[in-house]
C-alpha cells in the first residue's frame, strides 16, 4: 500500500527524533518540535496506522513509537535528505597516502581503522578476491643445496615468500633456470590462469628438478590464499557507547558473533554498488538482525572490487554517515589508483 505524503512526513519526523534522542517518540513531541501542519489527533491516528502497516513499533514500556526496520528502509530509499557531497576525503586518509603503504591488505586494514575512528562506529573492511591479480616477479634464493626461499611479487605490491626444502640436492644453476622459466612463463598472468596445464609448460622447460614439486605446491597455496577475501573488523568496542547495547549480555552476544563470524558480516546475497544499506533483518537471522550496516565499494581496476563499511544500531544517522562513507570510499579509490594501478589499468 502506497503511503500518503502525510504519513511520510510524520514517519520522517519520528525517525529524525529517534535518531537524535534514542527515546520513543510521542504525538506531543511531534506537535511541539516540528512545524507539521496537522493536529495532535491526526498525528496520533496516522502513527497508529503506521504501526499497523509495520513502519513503526511500540515498546512495551512507553506510549511513544520507534521506527521498525521497514520504516528505516523506506526512510533511506525515499525520505532521507542526502547531504551535499563536498568531495573532501578525511585528512587522515590524505596522511595515509603519504606513508605509501605498498601492500594492499595492510592498506585496506588501515582504511578500516580510519573510518572507525572518523565515524565512531565499528568498521568492516573487505579485500577483493584477487583471482585477477597478476604475478610480477619470481625469485628463488638458495640457502644451501636442499633449502630455498621462494619469493613472489604481485602487481598489487604484495610480496609473498616461503622457505622450502627439497628431497634431493638442487644446484644453483638449476635454481636459476627454474627462476628464469617461471618469470618467462607465469608472470603477467592472472592467478586464475595458472592451471596445471600451464605449470606443465614450466616443467617441460625447466627439466626434472627436485624444486618443481615444492614450487608447484607453494603456487597452489598462494592461489588459494589470494583468492580468499579477508575481512578486517575494527572498533567493535565503540558499539558499547550506544544505549541499545547497555544490556551487557546482548552486547557480548553481538561482539562475539562479529568476531567469530566476520566473514559473514556482509550478506552474501547482495553485491555492493555505490552505497548500500543493510537494515536489521536484512543482515540475516543472527545477532546482526538488530543492527544496521552501511557499505561502500572500492575498486582495484581490473583486479576486482572490495567493500568498506560501518556497523551500528538501526538508530544511526543514515544520511550523515552514508555521505561520510561515500567521500571516504572515493578517497580510498584515488589512493589505490595512485599506489597500485598502472595508468592503463584505470579505476573503474
Amino acid at each position: 500500500m502506497e503511503l500518503s505524503e502525510r504519513k511520510k512526513q510524520i514517519l520522517k519526523a519520528i525517525i529524525g527524533d529517534y535518531i537524535r534522542t534514542a527515546e520513543p517518540v510521542g504525538s506531543k513531541a511531534l506537535t511541539q518540535g516540528h512545524a507539521l501542519p496537522f493536529s495532535s489527533a491526526t498525528i496520533r491516528n496516522e502513527m497508529s496506522e503506521l504501526e499497523e502497516m509495520g513502519y513503526l513499533e511500540k515498546p512495551h514500556t512507553s506510549a511513544g513509537r520507534i521506527p521498525s526496520p521497514r520504516g528505516y528502509r523506506l526512510y533511506v530509499d525515499e525520505l532521507m535528505e542526502r547531504p551535499a557531497d563536498t568531495g573532501d576525503e578525511a585528512p587522515s586518509l590524505r596522511s595515509m597516502m603519504q606513508t605509501r603503504v605498498r601492500e594492499l591488505d595492510r592498506l585496506i586494514q588501515e582504511a578500516g581503522k580510519l573510518i572507525s575512528g572518523l565515524t565512531n562506529y565499528a568498521s568492516v573492511a573487505i579485500t577483493p578476491s584477487l583471482t585477477q591479480i597478476t604475478l610480477r616477479q619470481f625469485e628463488i634464493i638458495p640457502v644451501d643445496q636442499l633449502n630455498f626461499v621462494i619469493v613472489v611479487v604481485t602487481d598489487s605490491g604484495t610480496v609473498k615468500n616461503k622457505m622450502v626444502r627439497t628431497l634431493a640436492p638442487v644446484s644453483k644453476d638449476e635454481a636459476e633456470l627454474l627462476t628464469y622459466v617461471l618469470n618467462q612463463t607465469l608472470t603477467g598472468l592472472p592467478l586464475s590462469h595458472i592451471t596445471a596445464e600451464r605449470f606443465d609448460i614450466v616443467r617441460r622447460a625447466a627439466g626434472l628438478s627436485a624444486l618443481l614439486a615444492p614450487v608447484a605446491e607453494y603456487l597452489a597455496e598462494l592461489v588459494q590464499e589470494l583468492s580468499n577475501q579477508k575481512v578486517y573488523l575494527e572498533g567493535t568496542s565503540k558499539l558499547l557507547r550506544f544505549p541499545e547495547y547497555q544490556d551487557t549480555r546482548k552486547a557480548q552476544t553481538l561482539l562475539d558473533y562479529m568476531e567469530d563470524e566476520r566473514k559473514h558480516l556482509l550478506p552474501a546475497t547482495r553485491k555492493i554498488d555505490g552505497i548500500e544499506f543493510f537494515i536489521g533483518p536484512e543482515n540475516g537471522e543472527n545477532p546482526l538482525s538488530e543492527t544496521s550496516a552501511i557499505y561502500a565499494k572500492y575498486d582495484i581496476g581490473k583486479i576486482g572490487q572490495g567493500a568498506i563499511g560501518i556497523v551500528g544500531p538501526t538508530r544511526m544517522d543514515y544520511a550523515k554517515l552514508s555521505a561520510q562513507l561515500s567521500r571516504f570510499a572515493k578517497g580510498l579509490n584515488r589512493l589505490i589508483a595512485e599506489t597500485f594501478l598502472d595508468e592503463n589499468d584505470g579505476n573503474h
